[in-house]
């Protein structure tokens, strides 16, 4: 995922809309996570714990551990489930504008191995290599912080990965196949 493709803005707010409304989304089996890699505050994830939408499931220091005393400036990375699918847009859009985060869609019985990647390799962090082998997963990756212009139009950089049989009607989504 170190190839960043770009959509235009418009494309990317309607894919996240998309995602928050799809049928294909599976909240029973599945659990939809966002990693945040870092920009928040303790305090930020503090307030999300009281917000039923959404679970947080780990927070963090973001950087290398040495640069833990740091921890008085925003880099705090967190893992949290999304519980009410309509929240996802919101959680994800906040977080992607403050550093590069990951939307995950996993089954439930693969969730413990992503919060220990999570909890082990904050600023390295690889989920690929727990969600290419499952049946039906993906994971988006975006930092919107930025935007370039691209043949006149606004775009943002984003990256997505699928596991070998994923459902077409959520890559669809992804890739922006209408």
């Amino acid at each position: 995922m170190n190839n960043y493709k770009t959509i235009e803005i418009n494309d990317y707010e309607q894919m996240l809309r998309e995602i928050s409304i799809s049928n294909e989304i599976n909240l029973d089996d599945y659990d939809l996570l966002i990693y945040g890699g870092g920009g928040q505050d303790k305090k930020y994830y503090s307030e999300l714990r009281t917000n039923r939408k959404y679970e947080v499931l780990w927070t963090g220091w973001a950087g290398p551990k040495w640069t833990k005393f740091l921890s008085f400036i925003p880099g705090q990375a967190g893992l949290v489930r999304i519980l009410e699918q309509s929240a996802f847009n919101e959680l994800y859009t906040k977080l992607a504008a403050y550093s590069v985060s990951d939307a995950i869609y996993i089954r439930k019985e693969l969730t413990d191995k992503i919060i220990k990647q999570a909890k082990n390799n904050t600023w390295k962090v690889n989920f690929e290599s727990i969600t290419q082998t499952d049946l039906n997963s993906f994971i988006l990756t975006s930092e919107i912080d930025q935007s370039l212009i691209e043949n006149g139009k606004e775009m943002y950089l984003y990256d997505y990965s699928f596991s070998s049989k994923i459902n077409q009607a959520l890559k669809d989504i992804i890739v922006r196949k209408k």
